[in-house]
């Protein structure tokens, strides 16, 4: 502890007011006196003041961990003493030492800060009722109580309301109220800093207590509903919560941060709202209207009979119950025969609530299609009603809106919660080191002063009448109203009371003996036997070696004894506290004496014995594995449980469940037997083991009973056990474990999230639910309401899950337009931070582990060890067996000769033994292989292959050494240059040789004669063909082919049958295709040779394909086409598209990256797999065969009432069926819970399971409603956590393989460097653009001026605003002279568009087009003029709606040059285009895979029926249909209806191949293998596209914006130089320097007065004095990371980087702190030679003489000018 520390913790007295008042004084004084300078002598002074208050500004800080709120730091707590608890101290932040506050550190060590004035004008700080409010409300139990109030008044809010509920309203306003009064009373009101109203947390509290007592006294009416807002009394919780106020300012500030960001979404969505509103204006009205009947029925044809008829809703075409939408243009949805399609009549679909008929409805429709929101809906109907090319608006609006925008929002969080975490980390760092260093400083002291200390203690024994001080080294004062000591013995008290026991603690902590007891233990006896002293096992920082040398234990017991002695009387409560801790420490003696006494069994030897073969058997590693093996196969002994199982099957399992029983009981017992209970029950995983073991056991007692399967679940965790063995399991298990306590606060801010908004919905909409429920269609209340608290909680779960908009509907339709901001603030709230923080929370835990090769623990090498065993004795079997051979076959011949081959094979077997199997426990891991560090030779290629090149290959080992020399030569040939774009992979100036070297072993006639005229024309042959394969327009020739190949299997659809033509046209095209690809792999195999071409992934790929055509081809024309297998066989052709990646080098990257990450990805997706598996088997447990309903024919669930179970349905003739997803075996289960993690056709599931009631029983509404617990469980950590792994890990991979490209340079520099280094790279780069000249001709300066001026500039952005303003106004159906007005204003706003543009034309000149923003308003003025005149022409002479609304989009232009204004969103669209290479690469993958599943899809699934997720618009009928499905499934959207649809196998005809109709049946095998891959794979490469690249670029553009320097603020100084350097030299004057820095933008700003700043950058003046630009820029960069705190520190790296350009002129000859001294000498010469002059002068006046006086004042003028000479002379040429 420092010196100053030691006195910290003083009483805050009198005194210590009077002393603060004093110092307040001092300072008030010294703050006149300056003000009185200033007065003096103004011009000089003033400048001096300002400088000093600049120094202030940068002056001390309030210490962060000393704030209000914050526990006192551990370096403190020690010391601190106990009686000073709860009780006023002395600030002991340095910050307030002359501001008028004082301390509280209450029980739990928390500090208060309050106000040392007088609260509410009448309670001083010595008050005895402020005293005792301060003490009330420090204390521990104070906030406890009000959180228990908060929490009692919470749950009867969510209780129906009865007079007695609302009664109670006032006990819990009275309650809060004395809180109120209680924190007034202790800190003061308002008007003083730390008092009540200052905490902005109290605000909320003071609002709800006043509206309280509002509601109370007067009827609101309306207003009543602000009495919902009590509700908010809930987040006090956070306020009394530590660890929810971190969790709470983190979300705050994410909330900060995201500034920008929801700046740039709101104008993207307002955006897309208005290129909305202008294309789909009125769209979604359009409907199929019967035409107009002839046969008078409706009267002759006239205007009104027309919209009468038209107006009548049994005219229009109703499908499935709703009204058909419909389109005109081609490939919308059409009308059937005698109906036409007209737009306008009828409402919207969804009540109306779904369009783009005004702003407000557009931009709710952007949000949804933003947010994924059932957006497929939305996509459905605009594609119907618009036509199928409107996709590219959705495509731009999820890629751009959802991927790219919603992401930056995950990365500003995930980043503010790492900046917090770096920050906590660090000053944890801080405090550790100041403990350290501490303890080490009182080690060394106590060493020297151990005499002193005797001596000080014997001088205090002979004082008995002085009163002992606090017992604590920091306490240097105790406090006369608590202790009762004379204030005149301070001074000698602190000389007696500095005696320190070793480590830092104080003396009375280690209580000695009073009256001869020993008070507490000094040492503890750790399990193995040996003493520690107890500071030693508290402190980690202090080496047991240390605590040698420090003072011994005894002798400080001793001087602890003579203290408490000398003090005379001990209070009777200190007596008490003693008795507590002695009383504590028997009891823990007697039971450590027990637990050794009873829990280690050693009884006798026959005993010991009998454990060491219990303890041989149970550690060996074949029991190890044995063990896993059961938990594994008991895993699927309870995952083959399911509905309906036969009597052999039940028997079976409930056999094998007896047994793993048994064997897990057995296992624990033999455990604990070899370990003694002692050292059984240390590890975790034993008491684990045991517990489950028993609990097995209790459940085999109880089976008797029925409704014990809660206890069979408890087995499932059994599963859990495989972590032991699997370090990925473990990895992932310890990740979730570190992140458990945030994860608990966070889980519990966002319950608090979900209570407020259910409540308050609740209380707002609960009764319009009732009350208006006749407003739905049916006139049933929907599931999902507001009628009570479950519930309104599950409707605000299901916000947060991304499910609003359908609920809001509901709200809407019950209420009125406040559903809106609800529902909206609910899911921003809950989805956007407080789930994105769970992520980033996770992902910061990624940081330090590597999910693709954790560590492996000590269980996995045993395991690895008996595999091992295995592999070896096979080895052994193999090699006698082969001895055993040899020895045969050399029987007959001379024994002799036998012996060297025998020997030989002997040594292969030992070298084989040797080289593989010998091996320590710790070289091999996990998985069986050797450890990475500890490779044999076979093992070191395979595991490093680059991975793009051959995927398939792996080489763990050979049996012989040819193969293995084969293996690594392959090996060989799949290692490739980067950059290179081979479609092969792999190149080399000649073709390698055409076989494996075995080959040749074997048929040596196979290497041929080199002199051979044959061989030399086959090498020559070889050669031309390999030159044919690495000639580009080959190359070229391939992909042609590919790209034709795939169109026409586009082709293949199902309008086919009728074109006869175009069948036989693909018919050849196939065989021409087949024979091409067939003719390449043969020149290839000629090139390459047979070796590398098999030992080549991507040409094993071709080779595949190229076989499969072949196939195809062979069975047609041996007439088996037809064949099922041969006809999947020609689905597979579909695959030929991927021979397009290795030849097309983007894709190539982007798969190769994906296929390193395959690895961790494929153990993340098993961890899953596993912990879903116990999800699956509890659903199945729950509700296997409890999904069966009764139906009638048209699938209407009956009654229970009518229908009371299934015998009573079968009775009637009814169908009792099941619903397609339910849980009756594992199988559904996991495919129910993936849709539930999906959330897609989740809300069914989950009213399937609500409904349901016992196996056989019909279904009642809602009466197990509990049941959604089970879901919210699953979702929270099946689809949170684990789907969140899964990006985790993506990241986590993304970080390591950037790491490995990470350069060298870097490794020499600091981060601060490295930035300052890229920050003069940047500036290197850029170089001051010569400014663009002022034109003479008078008009066109005049203007000139006018453009350049910044204000033109905002003018023509607040017109950009007002014409944004006017086009959201425009709406559907709007009045005519409403059109006018909006034409008109549209008209002007061209018009002034265009004269800013001819205006800059005319002043710039060609300069104007120099400027890239200049040419995007060039092009939005020309389009804004054509899409203007274009449609008065369409409207007048053309009538086409489709064109008329591509031309309205012109009028978004002018919206896009916002975006020049905005620097946050410039930096946004940086990011993006940073990015564009890298997404567009991943996006042509994806397309890759989306065209390769379209076509299986077609072949597939052409025929299905359009029912659930499939329509007319969206299915596999052709090529274009098919991509705007995948596009959508892509998003995961709609896919449980589509799976549906290709799954029905029951609901259809089958196919009837005489009348040669193909069917109409799915297939529920392929159906779902197809959609759960396509899912995986689109998923997967999406979410590493968004997360991956789009992640790291922003996170590099933030450094850089945060920390370092952006293009833009060098662009920034670059502009205004140009005002200070028209001409672009590079230089201006030193004297326009400090306007120049004044007139920068910030971070590189420095204002006026800016002289001395100036001077102490130290910037170089070039000859004639002039400045250097980048001089100038140097030193400011300098500067600005010297204001963040990271001063540059020069180093070689940096030095080379300064770019000292030899450019004419940069002659520097001084500095700017040269100038200032030199300019200081020259006033300190002047002045001198002024007071010599004046003194000669005197003395020539006294003597006589003229003569002598001119020539004296002549000399003296001459003198006087020589030093200025010099001077100036030496700081070049000055300007005169």
């Amino acid at each position: 502890m420092s010196e100053e520390e030691h006195c910290l913790f003083r009483p805050f007295t009198r005194e210590s007011l009077a002393a603060i008042e004093a110092r307040i004084a001092e300072e008030d004084a010294k703050q006149k006196e300056r003000a009185e300078g200033e007065d003096f002598g103004r011009k000089k002074k003033k400048k001096k003041v300002r400088y000093d208050d600049m120094n202030e500004d940068e002056g001390p800080l309030p210490d962060p961990t000393l704030e209000q709120g914050v526990l006192l730091p551990v370096r403190l707590q020690s010391g601190y003493p106990s009686e000073l608890v709860a009780t006023p101290i002395e600030d002991i932040d340095r910050y307030y030492h002359n501001q008028r506050t004082f301390v509280v550190i209450s029980k739990g060590k928390d500090i208060f800060r309050f106000s040392a004035t007088n609260a509410m004008w009448i309670l001083g700080p010595f008050n005895p009722i402020r005293r005792f409010a301060i003490y009330i409300m420090v204390h521990p139990l104070f906030s406890l109580s009000i959180i228990t109030t908060i929490l009692v008044n919470s749950i009867l809010m969510i209780m129906p309301t009865t007079p007695a509920i609302e009664s109670s309203e006032v006990i819990f306003t009275g309650i809060f109220t004395f809180e109120l009064a209680v924190k007034v009373m202790a800190q003061g009101f308002i008007l003083q800093p730390f008092t009540y109203l200052r905490d902005a947390w109290n605000w909320l509290d003071f609002i709800v207590i006043a509206v309280a007592y509002i509601t109370m006294g007067i009827d609101l009416g309306n207003l009543a509903a602000l009495r919902t807002f009590r509700i908010l009394r809930a987040l006090k919780t956070v306020t009394i919560v530590p660890g929810l106020k971190t969790i709470a300012g983190a979300v705050i500030e994410s909330v900060k941060n995201l500034r920008d960001v929801i700046i740039l979404i709101l104008f993207s969505l307002s955006v897309f709202a208005v290129f909305g509103l202008q294309i789909y204006m009125g769209v979604l009205t359009q409907k199929c209207i019967r035409n107009f009947p002839s046969d008078d029925s409706w009267g002759n044809l006239t205007h009104e009979n027309w919209y009468t008829f038209v107006g009548n809703s049994t005219n229009w075409y109703e499908l499935n119950g709703d009204y058909a939408l419909c389109g005109n243009s081609s490939g919308a949805g059409t009308c059937p025969p005698g109906y036409t399609c007209l737009q306008g009549y009828g409402g919207n679909p969804n009540y109306g609530y779904t369009n783009f008929d005004t702003f407000g409805w557009a931009f709710l429709s952007a949000f949804r299609l933003m947010t994924q929101d059932y957006w497929e809906n939305l996509y459905q109907l605009v594609l119907r009603s618009a036509g199928p090319w409107h996709m590219l608006f959705f495509i731009v609006i999820i890629f751009f809106g959802s991927f790219y925008l919603l992401n930056l929002i995950l990365a500003i969080v995930a980043m503010s919660y790492d900046e917090l975490k770096k920050k906590a980390e660090e000053e944890e760092a801080v405090e550790e080191r100041a403990i350290r260093e501490a303890e080490e400083a009182a080690v060394g002291k106590e060493n020297k002063n151990a005499a002193a200390s005797v001596a000080a203690a014997a001088s205090a024994a002979a004082t008995p009448e002085s009163v002992v001080k606090s017992p604590s080294d920091f306490s240097c004062h105790g406090d006369e109203l608590f202790v009762g000591q004379e204030k005149g013995n301070d001074d000698k008290n602190k000389e007696k009371m500095n005696i320190k026991s070793e480590g830092g603690d104080s003396i009375s902590e280690t209580r000695g003996r009073t009256n001869g007891k020993v008070k507490k233990e000094s040492s503890l006896e750790n399990e193995d036997g040996v003493t520690k002293t107890k500071h030693s096992l508290d402190n980690p920082f202090i080496e047991p070696a240390q605590h040698q040398t420090a003072v011994d234990m005894k002798d400080v017991m001793v001087l602890n004894d003579i203290i408490e002695q000398a003090g005379g009387r001990q209070s009777e409560h200190a007596d008490e506290d003693d008795e507590g801790p002695k009383l504590k420490e028997k009891l823990r003696a007697l039971c450590i004496k027990g637990i050794d006494v009873f829990c280690i069994w050693d009884c006798c030897w026959p005993w010991l014995k009998f454990q060491e073969i219990v303890a041989l058997i149970v550690f060996d590693p074949f029991f190890e594995l044995f063990m896993t093996l059961c938990i594994v196969v008991n895993a699927l002994f309870m995952a083959l449980d399911h509905h309906d199982m036969n009597r052999d099957m039940e028997k079976a399992l409930r056999s094998g469940y007896y047994f793993f029983t048994a064997t897990f009981a057995i296992e624990a017992i033999m455990k604990l037997i070899a370990m003694s209970p002692k050292y059984y029950f240390k590890e975790g995983w034993n008491i684990f083991d045991f517990i489950i073991a028993a609990l097995s056991l209790l459940e085999l007692e109880l089976e008797v009973f029925r409704g014990v399967s809660v206890l069979r679940l408890i087995r499932l965790v059994r599963v859990l056990k495989l972590a032991k063995s699997w370090p990925t399991l473990n990895l992932l298990i310890s990740i979730m474990g570190r992140t458990i306590g945030a994860l608990c606060n966070l889980t519990f801010v966002l319950f608090i999230i979900i209570f407020i908004f259910a409540v308050m919905g609740m209380q707002l909409f609960g009764k319009n639910y009732i009350e208006n429920v006749d407003r739905f269609p049916d006139g049933d209340l929907p599931r999902w309401n507001f009628t009570d608290f479950m519930h309104s909680f599950m409707i605000v779960f299901r916000a947060l899950c991304g499910e609003w908009i359908e609920s809001m509907w509901d709200c809407m339709l019950v209420g009125d337009w406040s559903c809106i901001p609800f529902f909206l603030a609910s899911f921003v709230i809950g989805k956007l931070v407080v789930v994105n923080l769970f992520l980033a929370l996770l992902l910061s835990n990624f940081g330090s582990s590597n999910v693709s090769a954790p560590a492996a623990d000590n269980d996995a090498n045993k395991i690895a060890e008996a595999f091992d065993r295995i592999g070896r004795f096979i080895n052994w079997i193999k090699c006698n067996l082969l001895y055993l051979g040899k020895w045969m076959r050399a029987k007959p011949a001379n024994q002799i000769s036998d012996q060297t081959p025998v020997t030989v094979e002997l040594l292969f077997c030992g070298h084989d033994r040797g080289n593989n199997l010998d091996l320590n426990t710790e070289d091999i891991s996990a998985d069986g292989l050797m450890s990475p560090d500890k490779k044999s030779p076979k093992d070191v290629t395979p595991h490093e292959v680059t991975i793009g090149d051959r995927m398939e290959y792996t080489a763990h080992g050979h049996e012989d050494g040819e193969e293995e020399d084969e293996g690594e030569e392959g090996v060989d040939g799949l290692l490739v240059e980067e950059g290179k774009p081979p479609p092969d992979g792999v190149r080399e100036d000649s073709p390698a040789g055409c076989c494996p070297n075995r080959c040749y072993k074997c048929f040596p006639f196979l290497a041929g004669d080199d002199n051979a005229p044959f061989w030399q024309g086959w090498a020559n042959l070889r050669l031309k063909t390999f030159q044919l394969i690495e000639n580009k327009y080959f190359g070229m020739a391939v992909i042609t082919m590919i790209v034709l190949s795939s169109m026409a299997l586009a082709l293949e659809d199902v309008h086919l049958q009728q074109r006869p033509i175009l069948q036989d046209i693909l018919y050849y095209m196939d065989r021409i295709f087949t024979v091409f690809f067939l003719l390449e792999m043969l020149i290839k195999w000629l090139a390459l040779g047979f070796k590398k071409y098999f030992t080549n992934g991507w040409c094993l790929l071709d080779f595949i394909i190229v076989m499969l055509s072949l196939i195809n081809l062979a069975a047609i024309w041996a007439g088996a086409a037809d064949t099922p297998a041969f006809r999947s066989m020609r689905t597979l052709r579909a695959l030929r598209p991927l021979m397009a990646v290795p030849r097309w080098e983007g894709m190539r990257v982007v798969v190769n990256a994906l296929v390193q990450a395959i690895p961790s990805i494929f153990s993340v997706l098993l961890v899953c797999l596993i912990s879903w598996l116990i999800f699956a088997i509890v659903g199945v447990q729950l509700f296997a065969g409890k999904y069966f309903k009764c139906v009638d024919e048209n699938k209407t669930t009956l009654s229970y009432e009518i229908i009371a179970d299934r015998m009573a349905c079968i009775a009637e003739n009814y169908t009792w069926e099941n619903s397609p997803m339910n849980f009756d075996h594992v199988g559904k289960a996991y495919l129910s819970l993936f849709q539930v993690a999906t959330f897609k056709g989740w809300i069914q599931i989950m009213n399937d399971a609500i409904d349901s009631r016992e196996v056989g029983m019909q279904p009642i509404r809602e009466t197990n409603i509990y049941m959604y617990l089970y879901f919210v469980f699953f979702i929270i950590f099946g689809s949170f956590f684990t789907l969140n792994l899964f990006i985790g890990v993506i990241i986590a991979n993304f970080n390591e393989q950037k790491k490995k490209a990470g350069g060298t340079l870097e490794m020499f520099m600091t981060e601060y460097q490295k930035k300052y280094y890229n920050a003069m790279k940047k500036m290197g780069s850029k170089k001051p653009l010569k400014a663009i000249p002022r034109p003479r001709w008078k008009p066109q300066a005049i203007i000139f001026d006018i453009c350049t001026n910044k204000k033109f500039d905002m003018i023509i952005m607040l017109f950009i605003g007002f014409n944004m303003l006017a086009m959201t106004l425009d709406h559907y159906q709007q009045s005519e002279t409403f059109s006018f007005i909006l034409d008109h204003l549209n008209m002007i706003f061209i018009v002034i568009f265009s004269i800013e543009c001819l205006m800059k034309i005319f002043a710039l000149r060609y300069h104007y087009f120099k400027d890239p923003w200049n040419l995007f308003d060039f092009v939005v003025v020309i389009l804004s003029i054509l899409g203007l005149v274009l449609s008065d022409l369409m409207e007048k002479y053309f009538v086409s709606p489709t064109l008329l609304r591509v031309v309205r989009v012109a009028k978004v232009g002018p919206m896009l040059r916002l975006v020049k204004g905005a620097k946050g969103i410039r930096t946004f669209l940086f990011t993006l285009s940073m990015s564009l290479p890298a997404l567009f690469n991943i996006c042509l993958l994806l397309f890759l895979v989306m065209f390769i599943f379209a076509i299986f899809g077609m072949s597939f699934f052409m025929h299905v029926e359009d029912i659930r997720g499939m329509n007319d618009v969206c299915n596999f009928k052709t090529f274009g249909q098919s991509m705007i499905l995948l596009f959508q499934i892509s998003t995961t959207a709609g896919w449980d209806g589509v799976l549906d649809a290709i799954i029905n196998e029951e609901d259809c005809l089958p196919p009837d191949k005489e009348m040669g109709f193909p069917g109409n049946c799915g297939s529920s095998s392929i159906g779902i293998t197809y959609l759960l891959s396509y899912l995986v794979i689109s998923f997967f490469i999406v979410i590493n596209m968004c997360v991956a690249v789009i992640l790291e670029n922003y996170s590099q553009a933030t450094e850089d914006f945060q920390e370092g320097l952006t293009d833009d603020d060098y662009d920034m100084y670059y502009e205004i130089w140009q005002q200070f350097d028209p001409d672009g030299t590079q230089y201006i004057r030193y004297d326009q320097l400090s306007d120049f820095l004044d007139v920068l933008e910030p971070p590189l700003q420095i204002r006026k007065p800016n002289k001395y700043k100036i001077v102490s950058m130290d910037i170089p003046i070039c000859k004639g004095d002039l400045m250097f630009c980048v001089d100038i820029l140097d030193a400011l960069t300098k500067d600005f990371f010297a204001r963040k705190g990271y001063p540059i520190e020069e180093s070689t790296e940096l030095g080379e980087v300064q770019s000292h350009p030899k450019e004419v002129g940069h002659e520097p000859v001084s500095t700017t702190l040269r100038r200032q001294r030199e300019e200081y000498c020259t006033r300190l010469i002047q002045n001198s030679w002024q007071k010599q002059k004046s003194l000669r002068e005197q003395c020539i006046q006294s003597s006589d003489g003229r003569s002598s006086t001119g020539g004296g004042s002549g000399g003296s003028m001459r003198n006087e000018e020589g030093p200025l000479h010099t001077v100036s002379s030496s700081r070049g040429d000055v300007p005169q």
